[in-house]
């Protein structure tokens, strides 16, 4: 059984007979209690009391240097949790008062009756022992929050992401998480592709392996942002944002985690408010599952052209070429997979990346077109209020 430290005592009294005889009426073991020090005046208790970090002061008011009034406050002041017992010849009302207010446990007259003494001493260290115990609890309690930090965020963004709680609630557990209570600005969610590479199927071990190794791999690459990274099964990892972020930073983890792992996965990054992350995550997981769905040939296909968008030589003829394919092939592929043409494909890539760059950066609307492949500013308005209903100079300013 560990044994309790005891709790420290500090008897203040001008005058040696007094702090004796306290001394000698008690047995102060029966109280867990130990007398750490004397003072004989109110200047010397403070320091003493200070020095020691005393748990119980007993006090006479009427000393020299310092009255006991005044002693006590500065004691207090350092010392928020110190108990404290008035032992004084004042059977003054204000006195009293002052003892209130400062909140001591017992206000004894002398000459102090030893039972009176020794059943205020006992509620004191019931009082004292309850503190102990309640503190060692929050103790502990903080020390299972900390080790168990992760699995609790990761339970409360999954309750997040399934409509369960309620944005007040949210806001509280943010804190509580340490981290922002604002609404993040964007999402990302990622799929790994099944746990599949080179035709090698992990078991569910190795794959709880590969994806911690993934999101190790995406704390490393996004500790500059705001952010929060959490799991879902062995498929999914999701980042919550609360910074600006790159453009293209969607495809650089993408491509970082197949360089560093070399494993597979698609992602795709939102922006996001409060009311709607949950909806907004079921919709990106349901986009993902449905591109999971396409031939390797488009999904090969739509990865080139998030890659070379830029280039505004990029034609269907560099990408079939690349691919190994025959043009009509490959336009054939992209329009029964995605239902759409390579035509429209290209522009809706060069256009999200459009209104990314318009979201996050300052660049003249010139220099955007140039950025996303588009070599006529006025080709690159047009496309843009075609397909989005508004110029890119009206998007910019209605951000």
């Amino acid at each position: 059984m560990i044994k309790m430290e005891y709790w420290k005592v500090l008897i203040a009294d001008d005058e040696f007979i007094i702090r004796d005889g306290i001394m000698s009426s008690v047995n102060w073991s029966d109280f867990n209690m130990e007398v750490v020090a004397e003072a004989e005046d109110g200047e010397e208790a403070v320091d003493l009391a200070i020095r020691h970090e005393i748990d119980v002061l007993l006090i006479d008011l009427n000393m020299p240097i310092m009255n006991g009034i005044t002693a006590m406050k500065k004691i207090k002041n350092q010392l928020h949790d110190c108990r404290m017992v008035v032992i004084s010849g004042y059977d003054d009302f204000q006195y009293a008062q002052e003892a209130i207010r400062l909140q001591v446990e017992d206000y004894l007259l002398k000459p102090v009756n030893p039972n009176q003494l020794t059943g205020i001493l006992g509620e004191v260290q019931q009082q004292l022992d309850q503190q102990r115990q309640e503190e060692n609890y929050l103790q502990q309690a903080s020390t299972q929050v900390k080790k168990n930090h992760k699995q609790l965020r990761n339970r409360f963004f999954l309750d997040w992401m399934t409509e369960n709680l309620g944005e007040e609630e949210v806001k509280n557990q943010l804190q509580f998480l340490e981290l922002p209570r604002s609404a993040p600005q964007s999402l990302i969610v990622m799929k790994w592709l099944d746990g599949e590479v080179e035709h090698h199927f992990f078991s569910e071990q190795e794959r709880k392996q590969q994806l911690k190794a993934i999101e190790e791999l995406l704390e490393q690459d996004m500790k500059e942002y705001g952010h929060a990274i959490f799991l879902e099964d062995t498929h999914w990892i999701s980042i919550l944002i609360w910074e600006q972020t790159p453009a293209d930073l969607v495809l650089h983890l993408e491509e970082f985690i197949k360089k560093e792992l070399a494993q597979h996965v698609y992602a795709k990054q939102i922006d996001v408010q409060y009311s709607n992350i949950p909806s907004k995550y079921a919709e990106v997981k349901q986009e993902l599952n449905k591109y999971m769905q396409f031939s390797p040939l488009v999904k090969q296909s739509i990865q080139y052209i998030r890659q070379h968008y830029r280039d505004s030589h990029l034609t269907l003829e560099s990408i079939a070429e690349s691919l190994h394919v025959s043009t009509v092939y490959l336009s054939k592929m992209i329009k029964q997979d995605l239902g759409v043409s390579y035509v429209k494909l290209v522009t809706q890539i060069r256009l999200q990346a459009a209104k990314n760059l318009l979201k996050t950066t300052d660049l003249s609307i010139r220099e955007i077109a140039e950025q996303v492949g588009y070599d006529s500013q006025h080709y690159f308005s047009t496309a843009f209020r075609k397909s989005i209903g508004m110029t890119p100079k009206q998007y910019k300013h209605q951000l």
